[in-house]
C-alpha cells in the first residue's frame, strides 16, 4: 500500500533526503512515499521523498527523488501533488521546481514548464481550476 505522509521529525528528514540523495535543508518541510502494510502504518520501503520550502511568494520543491534502488514514478508524482496541494491550500500562487530537484521526464508529467527565466514552475491556482485542462494548455503529459 502507496503512504504519502509529512516527515514530522527533523532528524528522521535528514536521514531520509540524504539516503534519497539530496541535501537536507533544515527549514524544508518534507513528505515521504512509503510502501506499508495494509494497516498504513507498518512500512516495508521507504519509495522516496519530497523536500520543499515555503518562500515569500511562492512554493519551491527542492527534492523530489526515490529512493536507491526504487523505480516508482507514480510515488513520485503523487508525493509532488501532495506538496503541490499544501503550498496551493496555503495560498501560493506559484510553485517552483529547483534545478536537479527531479528529472525532466517527471517534472514535464508534473506540467513544471520553463518560464522566461528558464524555471521551472505551475499556476497552481490554474493548476487547481482544472488540471486537465492545465495539462492540455502546458503539453504535460501529467500521467
Amino acid at each position: 500500500m502507496l503512504v504519502i505522509k509529512p516527515i514530522q521529525n527533523k532528524d528522521t528528514q535528514k536521514k531520509i533526503v540524504e539516503a534519497c540523495g539530496g541535501v537536507y535543508l533544515a527549514d524544508a518541510l518534507a513528505y515521504g512515499a512509503y510502501d506499508c502494510e495494509d494497516d498504513g502504518e507498518t512500512v516495508r520501503a521507504l519509495l522516496g521523498a519530497c523536500q520543499f520550502s515555503l518562500l515569500a511568494d511562492c512554493g519551491s520543491i527542492a527534492l523530489l527523488r526515490a529512493a536507491p534502488g526504487v523505480d516508482d514514478a507514480e510515488a513520485l508524482m503523487i508525493m509532488a501533488r501532495a506538496a503541490m496541494s499544501f503550498l496551493f491550500r496555503c495560498g501560493y500562487p506559484r510553485a517552483v521546481l529547483e534545478a536537479g530537484a527531479a528529472d525532466d521526464a517527471l517534472a514535464d508529467a508534473l506540467n513544471f514548464t520553463p518560464d522566461a527565466d528558464g524555471v521551472r514552475a505551475i499556476d497552481l491556482p490554474r493548476f487547481y481550476e482544472s488540471p486537465c485542462h492545465y495539462q492540455a494548455e502546458s503539453g504535460g503529459s501529467g500521467r
